[in-house]
């Protein structure tokens, strides 16, 4: 019988990018049109095969942001096809986990909104390259890759 692992996760980016939904989405198969806003950090479990997950929702606003990610074996940066900024909080999240230990995954959310895109896999591409990390185009909504984003940790 194999030892189950527990792997600390933390989903992090900026604000209204659906961190919360994309959890929600992976945890409880649900989605909600207006969560809402995460202030203060909390963390969701979910059992997948011989592994639990431990995932973080981090707030941008946290103020202890170092000693939240301590220990994570992986982290989401979520960014929102729909807002342009969001890609380049994507890259600054990115320079930030600079030298962090635990691996690293660019998601893009919100792709059932794709014909309001303001950055697409060209893009996309580009930073995951430039940061040598997959990326995934997602949507909370429609549950889009949703698991494929959160079960590349387990394929570690």
């Amino acid at each position: 019988m194999r030892t189950p692992k527990i792997w600390k996760i933390c989903v992090i980016g900026d604000k209204g990018v659906g961190k919360t939904s994309l959890i929600r989405r992976f945890v409880f198969d649900t989605f909600e049109d207006d969560p809402e806003e995460t202030l203060k950090s909390k963390a969701f479990r979910k059992k997948c095969e011989n592994s639990t997950l431990i995932i973080w929702d981090v707030s941008v606003y946290e103020r202890n942001i170092r000693s939240i990610l301590a220990g994570a074996k992986g982290i989401i940066v979520v960014g929102d096809i729909t807002r342009r900024e969001t890609y380049d909080t994507m890259g600054k999240i990115a320079e930030f986990l600079n030298g962090h230990r635990g691996k690293l995954i660019f998601v893009a959310n919100k792709s059932d909104l794709k014909y309001q895109a303001q950055f697409w896999k060209d893009e996309l591409n580009e930073l995951s390259n430039f940061f040598d990390t997959p990326y995934f185009l997602t949507s909370a909504k429609t549950g889009e890759n949703v698991n494929n984003a959160f079960k590349t940790f387990l394929e570690m």
